[in-house]
């Protein structure tokens, strides 16, 4: 697994869908991952800092996990099938760890909105990465 970050969010003209793009911590490969409009705003608002008046997803999912005593370990990307990203977020409660299936956008606001890591797969990497070198990302 590859550590990552958020490295921008925005919204592809050519696409007409928002896209995350995330950035290994050398900041050598991205991963564009087109995502929907809402989860994008989900994400965005965990990047600002923004407190929602109300809550999203993201935060419902935390608000339960918080009262259930259960820590995000950390999420990731781990596979591609059928050009769909699949990921994954791993939790502890106590001595028991699992993991649960969800969109990667799911995994990223709720990594996000818990500072846990966030990590991609090496073969999600080789089959989706781009070198920083030759985009320009705006």
């Amino acid at each position: 697994m590859v550590q990552v970050t958020v490295e921008r969010l925005g919204f592809d003209e050519e696409q007409k869908q928002a896209v995350v793009i995330l950035s290994d911590l050398g900041k050598t490969t991205l991963i564009p991952i087109w995502i929907r409009t809402l989860e994008a705003a989900a994400i965005a608002v965990s990047l600002e800092g923004i407190v929602s008046p109300r809550p999203v997803t993201a935060d419902l999912l935390v608000t339960v996990l918080d009262r259930l005593d259960v820590d995000v370990t950390m999420a990731a990307i781990t596979e591609i099938k059928d050009d769909v990203f699949h990921a994954l977020i791993m939790l502890r409660k106590g001595a028991e760890e699992f993991e649960v299936d969800c969109r990667p956008s799911d995994a990223i606001a709720v990594a996000l909105r818990k500072d846990a890591p966030l990590y991609v797969a090496e073969k999600v990497m080789a089959q989706a990465g781009i070198p920083a070198s030759d985009v320009s990302v705006q």
